[in-house]
């Protein structure tokens, strides 16, 4: 499979998936209370609108790019030759992986809370998923995350952020 038909292929897929999330948000998640209010649907479809936005964008680029040449984003990433990505193979562990983290994130949030389970999960995350080994970073990372998200979504946009069965900073 050439590079032009992977970037067509995966953009195809995650149009497709943005198209299905913002129709899901739409049905199932309430806009806001008045007219002009931000409300628990404008974030998801936001991040949905944003994933079509992008996948456009690689569809279009893949379009345009002649069958032969290489992408460009794909070069930053190679080693000094076109052969170390070539003959790589796809395992998806790293995606399996993701996945299970956020399955995981949503049962924790239960449990013990937006708060806690936010570090956690992004703790987790950049442990397991990103190999990443550098405690500061982790903890800095993790901390700033799950800050910055209960600043913004819970105190700025009032949003309700879950409070867990057996634990509950709120």
């Amino acid at each position: 499979m050439t590079e032009k038909s992977r970037d067509m292929l995966t953009g195809t897929v995650l149009l497709v998936l943005a198209i299905a999330w913002m129709l899901m948000v739409w049905r199932t998640i309430p806009a806001g209370a008045g007219g002009g209010d931000v409300g628990p649907r404008a974030f998801p479809l936001l991040l949905g609108g944003l994933l079509a936005l992008f996948s456009a964008a690689m569809i279009a680029t893949a379009l345009r790019r002649p069958e032969g040449e290489a992408a460009t984003a794909s070069d930053a990433y190679r080693s000094d030759s076109a052969t170390a990505v070539e003959g790589e193979r796809f395992t998806p562990v790293p995606l399996l992986l993701t996945f299970a983290h956020l399955i995981a994130y949503g049962f924790l949030m239960q449990l013990i809370g937006f708060v806690l389970a936010t570090l956690v999960t992004v703790t987790s995350i950049m442990i397991v998923c990103a190999g990443d080994r550098s405690p500061l970073r982790i903890f800095l990372m993790s901390v700033g995350v799950t800050f910055g998200c209960w600043l913004v979504f819970g105190k700025i946009l009032g949003v309700y952020l879950a409070t867990g069965s057996w634990i509950n900073l709120g």
